[in-house]
């Protein structure tokens, strides 16, 4: 998905936030820019999500960048975002030297918000007609499906944490009413979510909760490698995750990764 990401660095009396992109783009590292305690229109982006970086009083395509999470801090998240490529140049020429650039429409006199959306066709015109030479790669129609999903990571954050933390508690149930005692050890980072221990065995349960009946889901590098080489890693997969009538599959250690199919969500290349 894309995005106009919109800043303006005058302060405003109507303005709750405010900020130059420039300074973001000078650090040249991940770092948090924007919260959702003072703009909740900012839940709305997606971890991969591209976003094309507008400083508004100086009429500047700043730059791009992606969306790397949304981190949670209290009832509230920072949106943490990578620098791509700074651009570099003002948007008025480019609208009036192309009719199609100055008809997208959030670079319309629209009202007043941060995150726009834009479709992949003006991000490209408007980052080629500012002279970059960017190939976008072209999702397939599955992942383009995945990303309308809610719950398995596609959703709002809001979202994505209720659903997660439901499926977290039908697993729990799962395993501590078949004589399991379970440990919540998510917020390790260890690849997996749960310990379940039974005398001598144990099991490393990593949950996944869709909201829906699809069994996609995102998986991170991480989780990935210690599916496949981990005996007793355990994938527990919750459908219609917060329903009165969730759905758990079990799928036990490397070999069952066989039976699933892996595709990067990236989407672009820079050249």
């Amino acid at each position: 998905m894309f995005w106009i990401y919109k800043c303006n660095s005058r302060n405003h009396p109507h303005k709750v936030a405010w900020g130059d992109w420039n300074d973001f783009f000078l650090d040249d590292q991940v770092s948090a820019w924007g919260s959702t305690k003072w703009v909740p229109a900012l839940a709305a982006a997606r971890r991969g999500d591209t976003i094309l970086a507008y400083q508004t009083d100086r009429n500047e395509l700043v730059g791009l960048v992606r969306v790397v999470a949304l981190t949670r801090k209290g009832p509230h998240y920072d949106l943490m975002l990578k620098p791509l490529r700074r651009i570099g140049v003002r948007v008025r020429p480019l609208k009036d030297a192309d009719a199609k650039v100055s008809r997208i429409p959030a670079l319309q006199p629209v009202p007043i918000r941060t995150l726009y959306r834009i479709d992949r066709t003006d991000a490209e015109r408007l980052i080629r007609a500012a002279g970059l030479r960017i190939q976008f790669q072209r999702q397939s129609a599955r992942a383009e499906a995945l990303a309308k999903m809610k719950g398995a990571g596609f959703g709002s954050p809001v979202e994505n944490h209720a659903v997660e933390r439901a499926a977290i508690r039908h697993v729990t149930r799962h395993f501590r009413g078949n004589d399991w005692t379970v440990h919540d050890v998510s917020k390790k980072k260890l690849g997996y979510d749960l310990l379940c221990t039974r005398g001598k065995s144990s099991l490393h349960v990593e949950v996944k909760g869709i909201a829906g009946r699809n069994g996609n889901s995102l998986f991170t590098a991480g989780e990935r490698r210690r599916w496949m080489a981990d005996q007793s890693f355990v994938l527990a997969l919750v459908t219609k995750a917060g329903t009165a009538s969730p759905t758990l599959d079990l799928h036990r250690g490397p070999s069952s990764i066989a039976g699933f199919q892996f595709e990067p969500l990236s989407l672009f290349v820079l050249s």
